[in-house]
């Protein structure tokens, strides 16, 4: 991944240095519009600005924080579990958030399906209907669609909410039931939140995984 990826912004440094040299010699004589770039030559290799470049080609450029890599182009679906972390998360005695990533090195069966990173929102036996749980997370505004799967220990209602709380989805939750998937339009999102509200007053966990952004 890391050797194709530096394979991509060598060639696309070298074609835009190609670019560079022959735009700077034919404005004169064709009237293009001039490109001026600010290469950096260190031992015989020619660097440019990635993002900077990229704006200029129209080609996307992201970053990807699991495998520490530039991305260019146009990107599939990202882990959102594994590529971020909660900027804040309810911490009180008797309730709060587990946000487990892969590099935990821990694994859990949910649902029947064995999990290397998952969310847990949970709460314990005394707190009452209307009690809520969340995590928050910045996902840059970059995405159009969050897939995931969930599952709750009991009854529950899982929102997900956007930027100024704004409601994304409200899902009611039957306990024990087999996991589901569900897709939410974010709406180019900055700040996702996912929200447990209690039902009743047993302990309750809901479980979100294998979440995928697009």
């Amino acid at each position: 991944m890391k050797k194709k990826t530096f394979a991509l912004i060598l060639t696309l440094c070298m074609t835009l240095t190609a670019l560079v040299s022959f735009t700077a010699g034919a404005a004169a004589a064709g009237g293009l519009q001039e490109i001026k770039a600010y290469p950096i030559t260190y031992n015989g290799t020619t660097y440019l600005p990635v993002r900077s470049i990229g704006n200029l080609l129209g080609v996307d450029v992201g970053w990807d924080q699991a495998t520490q890599s530039v991305l260019l182009g146009k990107q599939g679906e990202t882990d959102l579990i594994d590529t971020f972390k909660p900027f804040d998360s309810t911490k009180e005695s008797g309730k709060g958030v587990n946000y487990i990533q892969t590099a935990d090195k821990q694994t859990k069966d949910i649902s029947g399906v064995s999990c290397s990173h998952w969310i847990e929102l949970w709460t314990w036996l005394y707190y009452v209907p209307g009690e809520t749980v969340s995590t928050s997370i910045n996902v840059l505004g970059k995405y159009d669609t969050l897939t995931f799967q969930y599952y709750a220990s009991s009854d529950t209602i899982l929102r997900v909410l956007g930027d100024n709380g704004s409601v994304l989805a409200e899902i009611s939750v039957t306990g024990g039931q087999v996991a589901k998937t569900v897709s939410v339009p974010l709406i180019k999102t900055s700040q996702l939140t996912f929200e447990l509200e209690m039902t009743g007053n047993t302990q309750t966990s809901i479980y979100i995984f294998d979440a995928k952004l697009s």
